[in-house]
């Protein structure tokens, strides 16, 4: 039974009223301090912002007035919290054991490189190499993997199917007849997206041909997946989500032709979930490209540029793959042969022929000939021999490609027909002690395993973000570039999630004949491979890094937007078939969503109930579609044009409910008088769909009105009328609440402070938006790859606000700030489920003008977290950050995909996100003069800069110019992005671990961040005489560990000649969240493993299997009474057949 909850907003008004017409006198003042401070910054002195330990604090005078108790004060309380958890979760075990050692790790790597970008000479970022020809014996040769590739983007200066039709198509019908001519010639491919409209296209001799290079290994596919995802923005879901498509492929075209390597030459940087996924799905090589050229220089010296690349959290050795990273700047010709790209140039022999492009350094390609091969041949190998002092073996990878290469069978040629020829002679120079020759990815790693047994590789453990090319040019721009397609990636992943759950159940229940004539399941299954397909080419390195051309841009977001529009047909489908069976047909709709997506580069609208056009029937039912694996107790809301409304479910009434206003648009303060927000409190089991019925009446009923003030009685809409209550406050400050926090803020909008009810702590805690600019010279500036800023952040002065709007009910209260710039909206609930914990925040921004500009959102608290953060990686797992002074400021911006957090010993802040985008922890500078001012005039004590950081969360970019990385563009094409945020407070009861290079989120952490990246649907029942309940996807109401997370159930295609066919087959894969066990929350939990009885059947399955990641090897043979045993912190995959 939930508790009730209470409406007399009066009594909590007064709460700490006292405390806020004492000390909050002064904001006024200290607000236009701050705006005066601002004005004297020094703009050239980025470095301030940067944390160092050697500066000296601003405010090192001050004497600090402890907060809190000391940990010594609290040891007997802790050990007892500890214990109480420990007994109460024995999940916690696993963490009493530490992960395994490394040679060396991310953190270590950057506490001791000095990143002082010395000049290497001709490998600019490097050093000088030098090498005895001695080293080399006729027993002891150098054995040389001229590798073939050619980089093709599913988009960036192109769309996908302009880049399929001028190249890809082109370059895979050169390849095919070249290595169809020598068997000697090899090729690599990487990206499914084209292959398969290659295979679509290709006539019989063709896909023969194709088949026969694959099966003797001439053309070898590496990776395997739908495209080369970056790795930065991208959520696991659709990284594991593209590599599953493009296996899938693989399997149903070409059976079961193994891949062992991966190939990710051009991804911005590298992310351990990435390495995760490839190991999962049982590849055991991977060679990358773009690391920081400061790191590479450490590495290459070390020869420690081949190496076991494990998992921060892995208590063995089980989960690395073995990693090969390409060393100079670049992975085209120039920069792949050696460390000289003057000389390395001259060998790519496309650029001797009149049609294309000569080498930038003025010594072009000639032939090879009779007269030149003994110097052609010579002056290469020096550049090979250099190359191979950085490796400890002696096989060396020299990859022979860019993008878009092998385009024509003459250019083929003049690549092949020259390397022929060197080849011969050089492998014919017995003294040379060297061996030559064409070859793929894995026959390169097979001959390291040869070596393997007289060489020692060193193990890694961490990431390779933030990328930097040279000098100051980091790549930490694209984190937030496009702003807009970043969430709608996250929509559409939400979408085809939940689309795939539903269809999965009712295809289930096709294959036991259960009206299976009636469900068009081809047909819905074609749509569903087609959303795949389409958020797969998204998760591609230049799609949703927002890195592309402007129409192409658009052509991803066109994609994005089909993503939605087929999955909510799917899901409207499959959801009708499972609630109305026995009225069910494929030509009536019965269910449309409440969200409605019109155009690609627009925010969605809400479908609108009316009661009051003449329609008889009053009544209207809903439907909710849970498609997490909690209980979700939480808020719908849905646009009607009455608040004479009463709410049923099951024929009970619902008494918890709410009228909000419905405003003109999301920056309004104009009322729509004919409109109206009914807010429903819902509770709603796991993987559940249930009915809520919506009754129009003559009379006021329950749902109580929201009450709106104002601080500004100017700002008071200019209504005739209107049922809500409207008042000006003339406090010098406000405050909203529930049952767990307090909401602090200046009369002027500034949120000062949160209060944590239950462990009674205040929490100094500031918000505002920030503005960077970026430096005015030709070729140092930031674009869509690039962040290169002018200075430190600029304050945008809250005077400017033009409307501070408090909106009151009993289950939810907002407020709602508006500036000429962007909008924020707080929001409290008050609902007795998990957002309760959590203060929500969104903003909404619209950059259209001519002008450089990136906005952040600036969060700075007590929280002495020194210069230490923690981001997530994929949404898959937490890493360490440090900010450094010796990096500058934009070399100390990392992605957050989902979270990020800072902690001391007392409290932990966690930012969960609703979209991708950068993220940095940076030292408090002159800028926050105006809140050391405020802080003594409250009498409050002030932190040393050296003990904490301010966090800024990037949240758009607007760029004029290009950066100089071959877009040829900046970004002008900004959208009104609304940004989601969820904002967690949480108190400490052990001492934070500062030596790990890893961290974990709180269960309630996973919880909240599951429900923000997977919304409940809405369903509106276009048949009101039809009504189900409630209706449980599975065999009974699912009750999932605390633990367990469902990422897919995923229906598989048929290996026939059918093109889409749904088959028997499903994937159920599962992920086991690796948490923090220091919160009380988890106490509330249950963790008992579940079987799969608990989803299907015995009846219903054939058989069952755990796979690989991506469904190509099987691991064990289950049974319906097996438990789905899933290590933590990990995903497990499991085939499931159908009868």
């Amino acid at each position: 039974m939930l508790e009730s909850i209470s409406t007399d907003r009066d009594e909590r008004q007064k709460i700490n009223e006292q405390w806020i017409n004492e000390h909050l006198d002064s904001l006024e003042d200290s607000m236009q301090d701050l705006d005066r401070a601002i004005k004297y910054l020094n703009q050239k002195q980025a470095e301030e912002l940067i944390f160092t330990q050697q500066s000296k604090s601003l405010l090192e005078i001050v004497k600090e007035k402890p907060i809190s108790q000391s940990i010594e004060n609290n040891t007997q309380t802790i050990l007892f919290e500890s214990n109480y958890n420990n007994n109460n979760n024995n999940q916690c075990t696993w963490r009493t054991s530490s992960p395994m050692n490394t040679t060396f790790n991310t953190q270590q790597l950057y506490d001791s490189l000095p990143f002082d970008n010395q000049n290497g000479g001709v490998w600019l970022h490097g050093f000088d190499i030098q090498y005895n020809t001695s080293q080399w014996t006729s027993n002891n040769k150098l054995k040389i993997i001229l590798m073939p590739h050619s980089h093709c983007d599913p988009g960036w200066l192109n769309t996908y199917e302009q880049y399929f039709a001028y190249s890809a198509r082109r370059i895979l019908n050169t390849m095919i007849t070249m290595l169809d001519k020598n068997s000697k010639y090899k090729f690599i491919w990487a990206e499914m997206s084209f292959l398969s409209l290659w295979w679509d296209q290709a006539t019989y001799d063709q896909r023969q041909l194709l088949k026969k290079l694959l099966d003797n290994k001439q053309l070898e596919i590496v990776t395997g997946g739908w495209v080369m995802n970056d790795e930065a923005n991208t959520h696991y879901f659709g990284m594991l989500d593209q590599l599953i498509e493009g296996h899938q492929f693989i399997e149903n075209t070409f059976g079961n032709i193994t891949i062992q390597s991966s190939w990710a030459n051009d991804p911005f940087g590298y992310s351990p979930t990435m390495a995760y996924l490839l190991q999962g799905s049982d590849i055991h090589y991977v060679a990358i490209q773009r690391v920081h050229y400061h790191i590479k220089k450490a590495l290459a010296k070390e020869k420690q540029l081949e190496f076991f690349w494990q998992q921060t959290w892995d208590r063995n050795i089980s989960k690395r793959i073995f990693t090969h990273i390409l060393p100079f700047h670049g992975y085209d010709i120039s920069y792949s042969c050696g460390p000289d790209p003057k000389i390395c140039c001259q060998f790519d022999f496309r650029r001797g022929a009149k049609l294309f492009a000569g080498c930038p350094w003025g010594i072009n390609p000639v032939s090879i000939n009779e007269n030149n091969t003994h110097e052609r041949a010579e002056l290469l190998l020096d550049q090979y021999r250099k190359k191979a002092q950085l490796y400890r073996t002696n096989v060396l990878l020299i990859p022979l490609g860019d993008d878009f290469r092998f385009i024509s069978i003459y250019e083929a040629k003049l690549q092949f027909n020259n390397y022929d020829k060197l080849f011969t002679y050089i492998n014919q120079r017995a003294d040379w002690n060297t061996h030559i020759q064409y070859g793929t990815l894995n026959d390169y790693f097979e001959q390291i395993l040869q070596e393997k047994s007289l060489v020692e590789f060193p193990s890694y453990a961490g990431d390779f973000f933030t990328y930097a090319d040279h000098d100051d040019h980091y790549w930490s721009g694209y984190y937030t570039s496009r702003a807009f397609f970043k969430r709608m990636n996250r929509i559409a992943e939400s979408y085809l999630r939940a689309t795939e759950i539903l269809f999965s159940i009712a295809h289930a229940q096709v294959l036991e004949g259960k009206l299976a004539s009636y469900f068009p399941k081809d047909d819905l299954f074609t749509k569903l491979i087609i959303a795949r397909r389409n958020l797969g080419v998204f998760q591609h390195h230049d799609g949703i890094t927002g890195t592309a051309r402007a129409h192409v841009v658009n052509d991803f977001g066109q994609k994005l937007l089909t993503v939605i529009i087929l999955s909510q047909i799917v899901m409207q489908q499959s959801a009708a078939y499972l609630l109305f069976q026995n009225y069910y047909s494929f030509n009536h709709q019965f269910l449309i969503l409440n969200q409605e997506f019109e155009t690609f580069d627009t925010l969605p609208t809400r479908q609108f109930i009316s009661f009051n056009n003449n329609n008889k029937e009053k009544i209207r039912m809903i439907y909710i579609y849970n498609p997490t694996d909690q209980r979700r107790i939480e808020i719908v809301k849905i646009l009607l044009d009455t608040y004479y409304v009463r709410v049923t479910s099951n024929k009970q009434p619902i008494e918890t409910c709410q009228i909000d206003p419905k405003w003109s648009n999301r920056r309004s303060n104009i009322m729509n008088q004919n409109q109206f927000e009914l807010l429903i409190l819902i509770d709603i089991e796991p993987y559940s769909i249930k009915e809520y019925t919506i009754h129009a009446t003559t009379f006021k009923q329950p749902c109580a009105l929201t009450e709106i003030e104002y601080i500004n009685e100017k700002q008071l809409p200019k209504t005739s009328s209107t049922p809500f209550k409207m008042t000006v406050i003339n406090t010098k400050g406000f405050q909203i609440d529930n049952r767990f926090l307090s909401i602090i803020f200046s009369k002027n909008g500034v949120l000062l402070n949160v209060q944590h009810k239950k462990s009674d702590e205040n929490l100094r805690f500031h918000t505002n938006i920030i503005r960077y600019g970026t430096l005015k010279q030709s070729d140092h500036h930031s674009g869509a790859y690039l962040f290169i800023p002018d200075g430190i952040a600029q304050n945008i002065p809250t005077s400017n606000y033009d409307l501070i709007r408090i909106q009151r009910g009993p289950l939810i209260s907002r407020v709602y700030i508006n500036h000429e710039l962007y909008s924020l909206q707080y929001k409290l609930t008050n609902t007795n489920g998990l957002n309760d914990y959590m203060l929500g925040l969104s903003t909404i921004t619209h950059l259209n003008m001519n002008k450089d500009t990136e906005l952040a959102l600036r969060f700075s608290t007590g929280i002495k977290n020194g210069a230490e953060f923690f981001t997530d990686l994929n949404g898959f797992q937490m890493i360490r950050r440090t900010t450094y002074g010796k990096l500058p400021l934009q070399g100390n911006v990392y992605p957050m995909p989902t979270m990020a957090y800072i902690e001391d010993n007392f409290m932990r802040f966690t930012i969960l996100s609703g979209q991708s985008s950068g993220v940095a922890c940076l030292k408090p500078g002159k800028y926050f003069l105006f809140h050391y001012i405020m802080l003594i005039k409250m009498k409050q004590s002030i932190i040393e800069d050296s003990e904490r950081c301010i966090v800024d969360v990037f949240l758009d970019r607007r760029l004029t110019r290009d950066d100089g990385r071959g877009l040829g563009e900046g970004i002008m094409d900004n959208r009104e992005i609304i940004s989601t945020f969820k904002l967690l407070f949480e108190s400490r009861h052990t001492i934070a671990d500062r030596t790990s290079l890893t961290g974990y989120p709180t269960l309630l952490a996973h919880h909240l961040s599951i429900e923000l990246l997977y919304p409940i649907h809405l369903f509106h029942s276009l048949n009101s005489k039809i009504v189900l309940n409630e209706f449980n996807l599975f065999l009974k109401p699912l009750l999932f560990p605390s633990d367990y997370h469902l990422v897919n159930l995923r229906t598989l295609n048929n290996n026939d000649d059918k093109k889409y066919s749904a088959s028997k087959n499903i994937a159920l894969i599962l992920r086991r969240f690796a948490y923090d066990c220091d919160e009380y929350y988890d106490r509330s939990f249950h963790f008992e493993k579940p079987i799969f009885e608990h989803f299907f059947q015995v009846n219903q399955i054939e058989s069952i299997e755990q796979t690989s990641l991506s469904l190509r090897h099987i691991k064990q043979k289950l049974n319906i009474t097996s438990k789905l045993n899933v290590p933590f912190a990990e995903i497990v995959t499991y085939k499931i057949r159908f009868n």
